[in-house]
């Protein structure tokens, strides 16, 4: 099927993703999801389905790939890139697990092969070697090096409906 360019009568498609990086409180350590088909370790997240928000599909797509429930904490970015052909929308949120106590997912199934909690050291192990020992992207380790030297995250209400008052 051709790509078909954009324009104001037909709009402007959008694929949107809400991506989670998310510390244990008490470990200090980063949640990794095991990708399947080989893809190496990343961070939990997927598409925003058509019944989700940004944050619906954070909180369900983290505990569908990792079997964490979490709390979002704050926004790390929004990404928007547009082409002639559509667009793509990343929302990035920090987020801790709701029980530190729980176990991250450890049986195989289509969303995942598990997950784990893993050092900044870890992750830097892991960024030397191809999937699927290795990282699928550096994104996960980038972010928990920012969060570590301080960087900023943004509160939650960055975000909002279009219709939401103001605060």
């Amino acid at each position: 099927m051709p790509k078909t360019k954009w324009n104001r009568s037909t709009g402007c498609p959008t694929h949107p993703f809400s991506l989670v990086v998310c510390r244990h409180p008490l470990s200090k350590r980063w949640l990794a999801v095991e990708e399947n088909k080989e893809r190496g370790w990343w961070l939990p997240g997927g598409f925003v389905e058509n019944s989700d928000t940004h944050f619906t599909a954070a909180i369900r797509e983290t505990e569908e790939e990792a079997g964490i429930k979490v709390k979002l904490m704050g926004i790390l970015r929004i990404e928007n890139s547009m082409n002639k052909y559509g667009g793509r929308q990343r929302v990035i949120f920090f987020a801790e697990p709701e029980d530190p106590y729980q176990a991250p997912k450890s049986i195989p199934d289509a969303e995942s092969e598990g997950a784990s909690w893993m050092s900044v050291e870890e992750l830097e192990q892991k960024a030397r070697l191809p999937p699927p020992e290795g990282l699928r992207g550096r994104e996960l380790l980038e972010w928990a090096k920012y969060i570590e030297r301080g960087g900023q995250i943004f509160p939650l209400h960055v975000l909002a409906d279009e219709h939401d008052p103001i605060v």
